[in-house]
């Protein structure tokens, strides 16, 4: 995770609730549950965001956010 900046951002439109950490960058996405999706780095697999869709419901129903994000080892890092 990028270390120092956290941005939050909500599309109430969509309802649509994304968190992240440090600038947009590429990244693929895993699907945590029905809600959450967390946005990795492709090659180290460091948390880069995570997105809540149907964020009122979310939170209707949970009353707060507890999501328990694995650390992933990275297949290949160069030194």
């Amino acid at each position: 995770m990028e270390k120092g900046k956290l941005v939050v951002s909500y599309d109430k439109e969509t309802d649509v609730a994304y968190l992240s950490f440090g600038e947009p960058k590429n990244s693929v996405t895993e699907e945590l549950d029905d809600y959450v999706l967390v946005r990795r780095d492709p090659t180290t697999h460091d948390v880069r965001g995570v997105t809540i869709t149907n964020f009122s419901d979310y939170f209707k129903r949970k009353k707060e956010m507890k999501v328990e994000i694995l650390e992933r080892k990275s297949r290949s890092r160069k030194k």
